[in-house]
């Protein structure tokens, strides 16, 4: 699955979504195989205030 830095953007910006199961759930990023659970991570303490 190929989840784009802009779609988990997307999903904290327009969806409210404020951390990992947030974006999981709303983009289906992270469900797979889960290495991208850093990743994630530091988008969401990026971008959520």
């Amino acid at each position: 699955m190929e989840i784009t830095y802009g779609q988990i953007v997307k999903a904290i910006k327009e969806k409210g979504c404020k951390n990992f199961e947030d974006i999981q759930r709303e983009t289906e990023a992270g469900t797979v195989c889960g290495c991208c659970e850093d990743d994630i991570n530091d988008i969401i303490k990026e971008h959520v205030k």
